[in-house]
C-alpha cells in the first residue's frame, strides 16, 4: 500500500502550539506536566477498565487516543521549555538506538514520526513487554512532575533528555499495540483541530443544501417565546410570524427549572450545526423527496436522539450555572465527546466538536436571557448562513 507524505515532527508541533490553551496561563510548565502525567495515568486507568469490564472498546482504540493526548502535552512542554523539535527528535532517535543496541548515526532532516516508527519496527516490542513499558512510562512521567524544569540553555540539556526519553517510551508502548506513532499523531491532530479550529474555522456545509426550499430549514427564523401564567405553574408557547407552532411546553419536572424554554437549544443546533430533526418536524420541512433521508435523518428516532441530547446537556448545565462564564474552547471535552458519540451514524456526525460547543454555549446564552425575571420570554433570531443566534427582549422589557 502506498504511503502518504510522512508527518514531520515540526508540522505536528506547529499545530499543537496553535491549540495550546495554556500559553498565557501562569505556571504554564507545571500545568502542562501535570496534564502529561494525568494522560499517562488516564491510559493506565482506561486499559484497566477495558480489561475489568469487558468493554467493547479495544485496548488499541483506548491506547491510540490516550497516547495521542500525552503526545500533545509532551510537545507543548518542549515548546514551553524552548526545546527545539529537531533536538527532541534527534535525542529520541539516539535514545532508541541505545535501547535497541544499534549504532548511532546521523538522521536526515526533516525529522518525521515515520523515522521513529521505522527504527522501532526493526525491533518490535511484543505484547508481553507492554506492562513493563507502561510502568516505565508512568515512572518517567512522574519523575518529570517532580523535576526542577527551566528553559533549556542548550539542546543537550536535562530537560531535552527527559522529554526525548518520554517520546521514545511512547513509541515503544505504541508498538506493543501495533500502532505507529505517526498514526497516533495524525489522529491527535484531527482531534485537536476538531476541538480548537483556530481563528478562521470553516463550518460544515448545511445538510439540506440541494433540496427544494420546502424541504430546507429556513435560513432565517424569528421564533417568539411567550410565557403564559406565572413561572411556577405557567407554560410557554411559540409563534412564527404570529402563527403558533408546536405544543405548549411546561418544565415537566418536580422542580421549576425553566425547561419550558428548551426549544432554544434546537434552534441553536440549527444555527450552528445546520441540523435539527425537531425543528424540521415543527416547521414541516422534512426531506420527503428522499425516503432514506426522511426516515433515517428526519424521522422519529433522530428526533428522540436530539431531545435526549438536549435533556442530557441541560442536566449537566443546570448544576454549572447554565454555563455562564464559560468561554469558547473551555467547555468540558468529555461532554462534547459523549454528544458526538450519541449522533454516530447520523449526518450531524460530520460536524466537529467546536461546532457543537458553539451551539451549546450560544443556546444557553440565549436560554439565560429567556428565563430572566425581567424577560420571561422574547424573540430568538436564527441565521443559518452566518451561524448566529440572537435574543430580543419581549416588548414589555423595552417599553
Amino acid at each position: 500500500m502506498a504511503l502518504g507524505k510522512p508527518l514531520e515532527l515540526a508540522a505536528y508541533a506547529k499545530t499543537a502550539r496553535s491549540t495550546d490553551r495554556f500559553a498565557a496561563v501562569e505556571q504554564r510548565v507545571d500545568q502542562l506536566r501535570f496534564g502529561l502525567f494525568g494522560e499517562v495515568g488516564g491510559l493506565l486507568a482506561a486499559l484497566k477498565k477495558v480489561s475489568r469490564d469487558d468493554l467493547l472498546e479495544t485496548d488499541t482504540q483506548v491506547a491510540a487516543e490516550e497516547i495521542g493526548d500525552a503526545l500533545w502535552y509532551l510537545f507543548a512542554i518542549a515548546d514551553a521549555l524552548n526545546v527545539s523539535v529537531d533536538a527532541l527528535g534527534t535525542s529520541c532517535l539516539r535514545t532508541l538506538r541505545v535501547r535497541l543496541n544499534e549504532c548511532d548515526r546521523a538522521t536526515p532532516a526533516p525529522l518525521t514520526f515515520r523515522q521513529i516508527d521505522g527504527l522501532v519496527a526493526v525491533h518490535p516490542r511484543c505484547e508481553a513487554e507492554r506492562n513493563l513499558l507502561l510502568g516505565e512510562l508512568a515512572k518517567t512521567s512522574g519523575e518529570l512532575v517532580h523535576s526542577s524544569l527551566t528553559p533549556a540553555e542548550d539542546q543537550s540539556s536535562p530537560e531535552c533528555q527527559a522529554l526525548s526519553n518520554l517520546l521514545a517510551l511512547m513509541a515503544l508502548v505504541s508498538s506493543t499495540f501495533r500502532l505507529p506513532l505517526e498514526h497516533i499523531a495524525e489522529a491527535n491532530l484531527k482531534k485537536i483541530i476538531g476541538r480548537w479550529p483556530g481563528k478562521d474555522p470553516v463550518y460544515t456545509d448545511l445538510f439540506d443544501n440541494g433540496f427544494l426550499p420546502h424541504e430546507q430549514i429556513p435560513r432565517e427564523l424569528q421564533i417568539r417565546f411567550i410565557e403564559r401564567g406565572d413561572p411556577k405553574t405557567g407554560y410557554v408557547v411559540q409563534s412564527l410570524r404570529d402563527v403558533y407552532i408546536g405544543d405548549r411546553l411546561t418544565d415537566n419536572s418536580h422542580e421549576q427549572d425553566d425547561y419550558r424554554f428548551h426549544d432554544v437549544f434546537h434552534l441553536a443546533y440549527a444555527a450552528h450545526l445546520g441540523w435539527s430533526p425537531v425543528i424540521r418536524a415543527l416547521l414541516k420541512v422534512k426531506r420527503k423527496s428522499r425516503q432514506e433521508i426522511d426516515e433515517r435523518e428526519d424521522g422519529a428516532r433522530a428526533m428522540i436522539i436530539e431531545e435526549g441530547i438536549a435533556t442530557w446537556i441541560f442536566n449537566h448545565a443546570k448544576i454549572r450555572e447554565h454555563y455562564e462564564g464559560i468561554a469558547v474552547g473551555k467547555l468540558d471535552y468529555s461532554l462534547l465527546k459523549q454528544v458526538h458519540s450519541m449522533v454516530r451514524g447520523y449526518e450531524v456526525e460530520k460536524c466537529p466538536l467546536w461546532q457543537w460547543e458553539k451551539a451549546i454555549l450560544e443556546g444557553f446564552s440565549v436560554f439565560r436571557e429567556l428565563r430572566k425575571v425581567e424577560h420571561r420570554g422574547g424573540t430568538v433570531k436564527v441565521d443559518m448562513i452566518n451561524h448566529t443566534l440572537q435574543f430580543e427582549p419581549p416588548p414589555k422589557a423595552t417599553s
